[in-house]
């Protein structure tokens, strides 16, 4: 059971579900099979509750027999057999099972439909059941129509690294295939579809927006933003402490943030050792106004300017780990050391190496 509470403003019905998946996806191994009871019955309730949401061909194709789940596959043997079939299976093989006592809660909405709206439909139309069920076949479909589309639309405009969309490529199709691949790319990345609204905001205020513009527009626990004519879906961010200062002795790997910094023994590549020993090394993060001499250049740079010049995505920028010695800001990992720490050539170094580097920059 579930001992948590619903947040404010929330479908119950949708939380309880993910929790529920939730669950069961911490239980199931690789390549293992989730098998639910879903049947035509539940198959139509959703096909007239996306209705009212005015969804289309993608969520009228309503729930698919099979799909995959977390590290395996969740399958629906049972959704071309009503439920009045398998209850007299059940009943003539003496099969028990458990009745979940909010299924009869008609302030939900799906419950308040099986119970208040569709035996209507069962008394004017007895067979309304299939033919819904061949509607919804329709759309699926039609749905896979769209993918094959979206997939020829995105192998277009997929960037090199392979996940990122090239906005002035995505510009050339009309709106309805910019919609429709933006649905699939989302999709082949696991995160959450946006509503209409948003998909409108992403249209207007990313697809649209100037070469300098890095908008954003975000949903649920998923963000798309446009830097430099990319777009970029992930899931939202989680705050961090920008204030947390980390000592560190070099000598073994340090954990933050969810990447891995790491102190190599080198040669003349990276901090010079006999200039850092017995040296207080901490880590911290940008604030804003932190500067850097850089090899290359006879005047320092500030560290914002430096991330400019080398496209670093604006929301990562204040989480990359800026290395301090003795309170001096000597490295930028990945990027640059302070031309005071630098090792000359053949002289013993620390070459360090940050995890995280190639997530943010373009």
């Amino acid at each position: 059971s579930i001992n948590e509470k619903c947040p404010n403003g929330v479908s119950i019905e949708s939380w309880a579900r993910n929790k529920r998946y939730s669950i069961i996806s911490k239980e199931m191994n690789k390549n293992d099979i989730l098998l639910t009871g879903h049947h035509m019955d539940d198959q139509v309730e959703t096909f007239f509750l996306q209705i009212l949401r005015g969804s289309g061909p993608r969520g009228l194709s309503c729930m698919p027999v099979i799909k995959k789940f977390e590290n395996g596959f969740h399958v629906r043997p049972f959704l071309n057999i009503q439920r009045h079939e398998l209850e007299e299976y059940v009943n003539v093989n003496n099969i028990k099972w458990q009745e979940d006592e909010s299924n009869s809660d008609t302030r939900y909405d799906r419950n308040y439909l099986r119970h208040s709206v569709l035996p209507y439909f069962g008394v004017a139309w007895p067979s309304y059941c299939h033919s819904i069920s061949k509607s919804i076949n329709h759309q699926i479909e039609s749905m896979t129509i769209l993918n094959e589309i979206a997939l020829e639309d995105m192998e277009k405009t997929l960037c090199k690294n392979l996940i990122n969309l090239d906005v002035k490529i995505l510009r050339r199709l009309s709106v309805a295939r910019q919609k429709n691949l933006i649905f699939y790319w989302l999709d082949s990345l696991n995160l959450d579809k946006p509503g209409s609204k948003h998909m409108e905001q992403i249209v207007s205020t990313l697809i649209n927006s100037g070469y300098d513009k890095c908008p954003c527009v975000n949903w649920k626990d998923t963000e798309i933003r446009k830097y430099r004519d990319h777009l970029y879906a992930f899931k939202s961010i989680q705050e961090h402490d920008e204030n947390i200062e980390i000592n560190w002795n070099t000598k073994s790997p340090l954990k933050i943030q969810g990447e891995t910094l790491v102190a190599k023994e080198s040669h003349g590549k990276g901090i010079s050792k006999s200039i850092i020993e017995d040296a207080r090394i901490t880590i911290r993060y940008r604030h804003g106004g932190e500067k850097i001499y850089t090899n290359s250049s006879s005047h320092s740079k500030t560290v914002k300017q430096l991330f400019q010049e080398n496209g670093v995505l604006p929301w990562l920028r204040d989480r990359i780990p800026l290395i301090y010695i003795n309170e001096e800001l000597a490295v930028i990992p990945g990027f640059c050391v302070d031309k005071k720490y630098s090792a000359s050539k053949d002289e013993k170094s620390l070459d360090i190496y940050w995890s995280g580097y190639t997530k943010v920059i373009q």
